[in-house]
């Protein structure tokens, strides 16, 4: 471990690089750069990495890092997990605005399947 904050926060950002996302969360978490933990956490694109970093959040109880990482690993979350974790902690304000934009995303998903679905209908008929 090194003294100067930034030293470890580029030892953190060469672990990324490396594909060692792993190692570079831990040692951002250890240093308090959430901001670097939840961005690497997103390039991984390894939904057990965002989800273990979402509960390093709750548990600390630093909620607004934890709204933050639902956005930042956006893809990676699944919104049962999502829902699970804010309910167990009753944190379930927190969560409203992923919430709120997962429902809006998957609304215009049904929308397009519908509206693909409505011209084979009227050929049909």
């Amino acid at each position: 471990k090194h003294s100067l904050m930034e030293l470890r926060r580029i030892s953190s950002y060469l672990y990324a690089r490396h594909k060692r996302f792993s190692e570079s969360i831990e040692l951002s978490k250890r240093d308090k750069l959430y901001k670097d933990a939840m961005v690497t956490a997103a390039q991984s694109g390894d939904a057990a990495l965002a989800q273990d970093l979402l509960k390093f959040f709750v548990d600390n109880k630093n909620y607004e890092c934890f709204s933050a990482a639902l956005f930042t690993c956006y893809d990676f979350v699944s919104p049962d997990v999502v829902l699970e974790i804010a309910w167990r902690n009753k944190i379930i304000d927190h969560i409203f605005p992923y919430l709120i934009n997962w429902i809006k995303e998957y609304a215009g998903k049904v929308d397009k399947l519908c509206a693909a679905a409505e011209p084979k209908k009227v050929k049909e008929g």
